[in-house]
């Protein structure tokens, strides 16, 4: 059976998908922030977590962005079809 997807929840979706986004960005810049300590002796703890909450900050208010426009492409155009089945009965 097909069903489309025709609205998406801004804030709860960008609220998810930040927690996923943080979870590959924080080895990111701990790997940054370990090669800035090779490179010039020190790091800040502020560099590291203003970095972390710039990402944050950042990529919530992108991923929010995104979820309006897709609300509006999806209003006008469609939205994106998926293809759902009852799964196997078990034996």
């Amino acid at each position: 059976m097909k069903k489309q997807i025709l609205s998406i929840a801004a804030g709860q979706t960008a609220k998810a998908l930040i927690l996923v986004y943080l979870t590959f960005s924080v080895p990111v810049v701990l790997l940054v922030n370990v090669v800035a300590y090779f490179r010039y002796g020190r790091v800040e703890l502020s560099t590291l977590l203003s970095a972390l909450l710039l990402n944050a900050i950042l990529g919530f208010v992108l991923l929010w962005i995104a979820c309006h426009a897709y609300n509006w492409v999806a209003a006008r155009f469609g939205g994106i079809e998926i293809v759902l089945s009852d799964p196997p009965e078990e034996a």
